[in-house]
């Protein structure tokens, strides 16, 4: 979209503004007799080393949103990881806690007797395995349970608004 002006008028009403690689046109700002006479450096001058100013301080507000959300997003995960390692703690514990019963030896006619070890391994593994599900089932249906109740707070307090009521009570509580 291309916009032709005349040349002297586009040079004297405009000034080209850099903003950190962004070039875009903005109104020149008159200047009265007062600010001429003082000596002040140029707007532009001025108008540069603010919108510098301006430029870091919104990356330094971003990054340190950025280091925020970050930081947030770490605790959770370590919150999760610590979760998960004391689950599968105290699995092997529980497991290994009744001590099984030395189990008879076995015939020398029973066949798959040299994988009774590997299977009673297996076993546990499946059993710890479950355990953990069972954990994390309960681990979601609390977090469920925390979001339904954060829903009920969010829609009640929805419901409660003076819009719902009547057009007099709505004016009332605006007016307060």
């Amino acid at each position: 979209m291309a916009v032709t002006t005349d040349s002297a008028w586009d040079d004297a009403e405009w000034e080209i503004c850099n903003d950190n690689g962004f070039v875009y046109k903005r109104r020149r700002r008159r200047r009265t007799s007062g600010e001429e006479e003082e000596g002040r450096p140029t707007p532009s001058d001025d108008t540069e080393a603010e919108l510098r100013r301006h430029g870091r301080e919104r990356r330094r507000r971003c990054l340190l949103s950025l280091r925020e959300k970050y930081r947030r997003e770490m605790e959770q995960w370590e919150a999760l990881s610590f979760t998960l390692l004391d689950l599968t703690s105290h699995i092997p514990i529980a497991a290994t806690a009744p001590p099984p019963a030395p189990p008879p030896p076995p015939p020398t006619e029973m066949p798959g007797g040299a994988f009774a070890p590997s299977i009673d391994d297996l076993l546990s593994q499946v059993e710890s395995q479950e355990a953990i599900l069972r954990k994390l089932s309960e681990i979601c249906d609390f977090v469920e349970s925390m979001c339904k109740g954060q829903e009920e707070r969010l829609a009640e307090s929805l419901i409660s608004l003076p819009i719902w009521g009547s057009p007099r009570s709505l004016i009332a509580s605006l007016s307060d």
